[in-house]
């Protein structure tokens, strides 16, 4: 596993994409300023909406050196509790896929993207994640945190691009570990399978306040890095471009 990356310096921010249906969702980005080309990551959020998880893991991606777009799959809806988070799940379910396709075609034609394409995502965008790996060819990885599997058990021998699910070992979901973990044997693709024993389901988003696990989140970060540059290939390292393009970046 790496031990460290550079860290390269970004801009993000709100942008708009223009989906399939020649209608227009927006999205959040960062991407590193100087280099390229860069391997491109759809990030995926969960039932709640796109919110300051997702940012910070969009953020803490492109300084690792990835062009990284999260779809806003609620439309700029936000849950302030599960009840609203699990209405807004269903209300925009069936245009998620139009979102998603919309992103990796954002990615995929960048002049500064060199196609490699990845799917990240957590909980309801884990779930989401997981399906795209099945019915994606042009994606080089896939990875689920804190997902459900057990809607797609039977296909995972099908998987079209190497699959890293992390689950929590508190997490009721963590029951469908071993049986995906056994599904996934069976295909031809590579596969990663972790399991935390004491994390809760939401160990990774830090506005969970009960389930957030700092160090855990750190370990899945830093294991999730190393698959993506196992699958995509090695990020650019940062352009000396201009004083103050880069500086030292934090040990992942």
């Amino acid at each position: 596993m790496p031990e460290h990356h550079l860290q390269h310096h970004i801009i993000s921010g709100f942008i708009r994409v223009v989906t399939d249906i020649q209608t227009y969702i927006p999205a959040f980005w960062a991407h590193p300023v100087h280099g390229g080309p860069f391997p491109g990551i759809v990030v995926l959020h969960d039932d709640w909406g796109l919110q300051a998880v997702a940012r910070t893991t969009a953020h803490r991606l492109a300084e690792a050196g990835y062009y990284v777009i999260v779809p806003d799959l609620f439309e700029g809806n936000r849950a302030s509790n599960q009840l609203e988070a699990d209405a807004l799940e269903a209300r925009y379910k069936d245009s998620s896929e139009s979102k998603v396709n919309a992103g990796l075609e954002a990615l995929r034609t960048h002049p500064k993207c060199n196609r490699k394409m990845a799917v990240l995502g957590w909980d309801l965008g884990a779930d989401i994640a997981m399906q795209l790996a099945l019915d994606h060819d042009d994606i080089m990885a896939a990875v689920a945190l804190s997902g459900d599997p057990s809607p797609l058990f039977g296909k995972f021998d099908e998987l079209r691009c190497p699959l890293l699910a992390i689950f929590g070992g508190q997490d009721p979901l963590s029951m469908h570990a071993k049986r995906l973990e056994q599904e996934l044997q069976q295909s031809d693709n590579r596969h990663r399978v972790i399991v935390y024993p004491e994390a809760q389901h939401a160990f990774y988003n830090h506005l969970a306040e009960q389930d957030y696990n700092h160090k855990i989140a750190e370990r899945a970060f830093a294991e999730l890095l190393f698959f993506l540059e196992e699958h995509q290939g090695k990020p650019p390292a940062p352009s000396s471009m201009g004083l103050g393009s880069f500086y030292h970046g934090r040990v992942y």
